[in-house]
């Protein structure tokens, strides 16, 4: 409780100018006091929310780290740069951390960026392999894939995000681990920018194509995963603006053996068609064999997607939301 001194009451009479400048300045100290509070009260809640940028640091007391006496590891464990000499860590840096039961991942692991310290995956393990829930996070710490992992698949629901937290992909996954039902893609405005119905990983019936501003762009035809009619659309209503500060000349990158998870791909005509990793890879209208009009997803080793590029009219347009 904050007392206001007598001398200033009596000043209430005698000035109350003076003594409402007074009573201002208590309230506004008492403002700063419960913002302090209420900021105190937001970061132990994110500091709970997510326990994996501490996940346990007692490694100078010697509690991680373990082998039993047939040499298995057992417990906590945290793999340092000094650990994997090539791996182009800090000595200090952290490259990943969890728990081993028999010599086996188990539980909550932790991966982290390059500098040893920003986590980039944090996801369950069960007898050293990935199964269950799992988040990716941008090096800015914003998450940018959340979904479920199981015997090598995606399972359940699988959602990716803009940097900025607006959808960039939504989808189920059925228990062949392939897409099933309605899929969408997102513009960063969020604004629906592609969907379709997928059957156990195959396209099917009418999708639909939209301009950043809603007005649909191309509506395409499948049947038994390949594209039997394209209808396309002029716009309609105001082009929404899309900021282009490093639009250059660069063309998409150029395809050799197009992996389309058994779709026909199109040299003229709309393609998905992923990398290696069964990843998504380009995405969008083809002419001659090469990206048009769509975008390139980019990944890092540990298949994390770090960047979207935009290809208009055959050329590089500009970069998505995510860095």
């Amino acid at each position: 409780m904050i007392a206001v001194p007598k001398k200033y009451l009596n000043l209430h009479t005698e000035n109350s100018s003076f003594y409402n400048y007074y009573i201002n300045l208590v309230i506004m100290k008492l403002e700063k006091l419960l913002m302090t509070i209420l900021s105190l009260f937001i970061s132990c809640t994110i500091a709970l929310s997510f326990p994996f940028s501490h996940f346990d640091d007692n490694h100078q007391n010697g509690d991680i780290n373990k082998k039993d006496e047939e040499g298995r590891k057992q417990g906590k464990w945290i793999y340092f740069g000094k650990d994997r000499p090539n791996s182009g860590y800090p000595a200090e840096g952290k490259i990943e951390e969890g728990s081993y039961v028999n010599d086996r991942k188990e539980g909550t692991w932790i991966k982290y960026y390059n500098d040893g310290i920003t986590p980039k995956l944090k996801g369950e393990y069960k007898n050293n392999r990935p199964q269950g829930g799992y988040i990716k996070l941008s090096p800015k710490g914003v998450v940018i894939e959340r979904g479920t992992f199981t015997m090598g698949k995606y399972m359940d629901s699988l959602v990716r995000y803009h940097s900025d937290g607006t959808l960039l992909y939504q989808g189920y996954y059925n228990n062949e681990g392939n897409e099933q039902g309605t899929i969408k893609y997102y513009y960063p405005n969020g604004q629906v920018e592609f969907e379709y119905t997928s059957d156990n990983g195959t396209p099917k019936g009418k999708a639909t194509r939209y301009y950043e501003n809603g007005d649909v762009k191309e509506l395409i035809y499948y049947e038994g995963g390949a594209v039997t009619k394209s209808e396309k659309k002029e716009m309609v209503n105001t082009e929404v603006v899309v900021k282009n500060p490093e639009a250059s000349k660069e063309m998409a990158p150029s395809i050799k053996t197009p992996n389309t998870k058994g779709a026909k791909f199109l040299p003229n005509g709309y393609n998905k068609v992923y990398n290696a990793n069964q990843e998504i890879w380009q995405d969008g209208d083809f002419r001659n064999g090469r990206l048009w009009d769509g975008k390139v997803y980019e990944y890092d080793k540990d298949d994390i997607l770090l960047k979207v590029r935009v290809f208009k009219n055959g050329v590089y347009h500009s970069d998505g939301q995510l860095n």
